[in-house]
């Protein structure tokens, strides 16, 4: 019985990188994933993998048949479609929150940072050298530090059950324009100064437009990619 907690710790330590990794994009969609394979690969025993692949299964990010295993699951438009429209109306209303309790100092800081490292990517153009990871970063830094500020734990979640499919929660940089990124930015300085501004209507309305159209771009590029 000793055994079992760090047993637990051990695969959900293995769910946490195969996570990370499917929404990466590192396994396609439909892909299977093979206990031994994966196991060699972590170096690790069978049974936390199996319990690993069980919990993503669980969360949504695996599909399961008999006699054929776990795949990675496979999502339709419409689910990308719903999982945007569901961060836009959270994260809207995480922004509309912080609009009206005011941000502290520090946290003004915080996001006065994060709005810097993005133009300076803008300026040097580093996003375009086919690695997004340093604006993917910042992106996601942007939207982290704005729901845990919001300060609540049912938006964060929601939120977060949103990204559970690999391209709404790592974005499509990769089909980007210049002009996209530009607008996409000029976005987060837009929420940033509506939510300075005790403006909780205007700062909803900023990041619902921000996530929406963020999802339109995606949905966009990826029929374009598919013809």
């Amino acid at each position: 019985m000793a055994d079992r907690p760090a047993a637990q710790t051990r695969s959900q330590s293995i769910a946490e990188t195969l996570r990370a990794r499917i929404l990466r994009g590192d396994y396609a969609a439909g892909e299977r994933m093979q206990e031994v394979p994966l196991a060699e690969d972590l170096a690790v025993s069978r049974t936390p993998v199996r319990e690993a692949l069980r919990s993503l299964a669980e969360d949504g990010l695996l599909e399961y048949a008999a006699n054929r295993g776990y795949r990675v699951r496979e999502f339709t438009a419409r689910d990308i479609q719903v999982a945007f429209r569901a961060r836009a109306a959270m994260e809207g209303l995480g922004a509309r929150l912080l609009a009206e309790r005011r941000l502290t100092e520090d946290e003004k800081h915080e996001l006065a940072a994060i709005l810097e490292r993005g133009d300076a990517l803008l300026a040097d153009g580093s996003y375009r050298a086919d690695d997004f990871s340093a604006w993917r970063r910042m992106n996601r830094d942007f939207h982290v530090a704005l729901l845990r500020m919001a300060d609540s734990s049912l938006l964060e979640k929601i939120a977060r059950d949103a990204q559970t499919i690999p391209i709404v929660n790592q974005g499509a940089f990769h089909w980007y324009s210049d002009a996209d990124f530009r607008h996409s930015h000029y976005h987060h300085h837009m929420i940033v100064h509506a939510i300075n501004a005790g403006d909780g209507e205007r700062a909803e309305w900023w990041m619902k437009e921000h996530v929406n159209l963020a999802g339109k771009t995606v949905l966009a590029r990826q029929q374009q990619a598919d013809l």
